[in-house]
């Protein structure tokens, strides 16, 4: 059997991600979940988008669990790469948003969004057009725990101008750490082609 590209560690930090859809996003406040299940109850569409487009985050580390349990690696790849797609694209469309917005560190949003949002297609690119073929689904996992982290660690900076943040943010934060930690390039030597 071949190698996983996700190890048990990681499955586990990735439902750790996943469990934060319970958590609290603000103290004494909603769930995600919480959120999800009142928008159900007037507009399951309107729910279902919700979740795409505020749980990217929880379903990329469902599916980073999956990665684990499946031995299909184009399926996990598929869902994996699908939802780093999206939280790239709510990243970069969110940071150009709130560039003129009150909050603390706009512009910093803003260059971490279009930095990562340019590196993206351009690392893709680069990956098709050499030996590799594709970026392996380990590259795209610790691409997500970027996102995640970044994202997470900006809402904190948030705490500076007086806004609350809850426990789902700083263990997806925390989650999302390790998990680039885990997620170390094996060989720092360059890839010949």
């Amino acid at each position: 059997m071949a190698r996983r590209e996700v190890t048990l560690v990681q499955a586990a930090l990735g439902l750790t991600l996943f469990a934060t859809i319970a958590l609290p996003i603000s103290p004494g406040g909603p769930s995600l979940l919480d959120l999800l299940i009142r928008a159900a109850q007037t507009n399951p569409l309107g729910a279902a988008i919700l979740l795409v487009m505020l749980g990217c985050p929880q379903l990329f580390g469902l599916a980073v669990a999956s990665a684990w349990l499946t031995r299909d690696d184009a399926v996990a790849r598929a869902a994996v790469t699908s939802l780093v797609a999206i939280m790239q694209g709510m990243l970069v469309m969110m940071s150009v948003n709130l560039v003129g917005a009150p909050v603390v560190a706009p512009l910093a949003l803003l260059g971490f969004g279009l930095v990562t949002g340019l590196y993206l297609p351009f690392a893709s690119g680069e990956a098709a057009a050499s030996s590799r073929g594709q970026l392996s689904l380990r590259w795209y996992v610790r691409w997500g725990a970027l996102l995640i982290a970044g994202f997470g660690l900006w809402l904190r900076l948030q705490t500076l101008a007086g806004v609350e943040i809850g426990p789902a943010i700083d263990v997806a934060i925390g989650a999302a750490v390790v998990l680039l930690a885990t997620l170390a390039p094996r060989d720092p030597a360059p890839v010949e082609e």
